[in-house]
């Protein structure tokens, strides 16, 4: 069984526990609302991405299990009704942070394997809209495991 669909689930429970995300709405997929808050993040969706991630699966040399390789798109949003890119930076910079963090602390996410592991990749982006200014980065979770 592939274990992608974990390492989303893992994520969607991870995020709103985090140090200072108590603000910050964690919507599994698009937002489901009218209007996105200040500060959010999706998993498994980013606006314009053409896919929430991938995975593959081969047979390991042991002959008897599988390794997966695969990654999670997601992105992370803070927003405000001002033009203040300064502090938007630092303030999704700073929740990003938090996830390093979490990924230091378990490496395996709690879902993956002993031997697995997980890295991040960010892309930063200044974002102006009718809501203002912010930034939001989008953020690609790679995992490696054996099962």
């Amino acid at each position: 069984m592939a274990l992608w669909p974990l390492v989303v689930d893992r994520l969607v429970q991870l995020l709103p526990g985090l140090p200072g995300w108590a603000g910050v709405s964690v919507f599994d997929g698009p937002p489901a609302t009218g209007s996105t808050p200040a500060q959010f993040a999706t998993v498994g969706y980013v606006a314009g991405e053409a896919t929430s991630g991938n995975y593959t699966r081969q047979q390991a040399p042991d002959g008897f299990r599988y390794e997966e390789t695969g990654s999670v798109v997601s992105q992370l949003v803070c927003e405000t009704g001002d033009v203040a890119i300064p502090s938007m930076r630092l303030a999704v910079c700073g929740l990003a942070d938090q996830i390093d963090a979490a990924i230091r602390l378990d490496r395996t996410l709690g879902v993956l394997s002993p031997e697995g592991y997980c890295t991040v990749l960010v892309d930063v982006v200044p974002l102006s809209n009718q809501q203002g200014t912010g930034v939001a980065l989008t953020f690609t979770l790679t995992y490696y495991t054996v099962n």
